[in-house]
């Protein structure tokens, strides 16, 4: 392999274990961003009053129990419009937003639950990501590594230049044709 290869393959792994890490830290920073976040939000959802935005805060952290994870705030099924409805009479009673989100994982289970908990066996499911990274990182430095100092040693191990020798008395044969053939015609 060329070194030009060799540097293509480094940068490669370097690509990919930086794109891992910056993974895992996104994992461990904080509450996970749905993917289906409207690009403009809906006319229910404007905050007129801070009880709207308690509201909006809350519905965030909840996802809708029909849907694959669709938050609440999203969703409009019919079942999202009647747990929006109670979240907001329930506020409007004094309860706080981890009573009303207890209420719904009460109902619907832990599923229901926008951002998986930090605790338990979750905490396993987190380390488990960021141990598989960190051992391709791992594995990928020690492959780039071997194919390093394999190449060092083949280089090491390769047959000398040839003699440059052959190759000056050739020249000398050539220029001594020439040279020779002038002279025969300048007789």
């Amino acid at each position: 392999m060329t070194s030009r290869t060799l540097g293509g393959m480094r940068a490669g792994a370097i690509a990919v274990a930086l794109a891992g890490l910056l993974g895992t830290a996104t994992l461990l920073a904080g509450p996970s961003v749905s993917a289906q976040t409207p690009t403009t939000p809906l006319p229910s959802a404007t905050p007129a009053t801070p009880s709207e935005a308690e509201a909006l805060a809350v519905e965030h952290e909840l996802l809708c129990p029909l849907c694959v994870n669709e938050r609440l705030d999203v969703c409009s099924l019919a079942i999202c419009n009647d747990m929006k409805r109670i979240v907001r009479e329930r506020l409007a009673e004094g309860a706080s937003a981890e009573e009303i989100i207890q209420f719904f994982e009460q109902r619907y289970g832990p599923k229901v639950r926008a951002d998986l908990p930090r605790r338990g066996f979750n905490l396993i499911l987190f380390g488990w990501v960021g141990g598989a990274l960190l051992a391709t990182a791992a594995a990928a430095t020690f492959v780039l590594l071997s194919m390093r100092r394999a190449t060092r040693r083949r280089a090491a191990s390769a047959a000398p230049p040839p003699d440059d020798a052959g190759l000056d008395a050739l020249i000398a044969e050539a220029t001594g044709d020439e040279a020779g053939g002038a002279e025969r015609g300048a007789r």
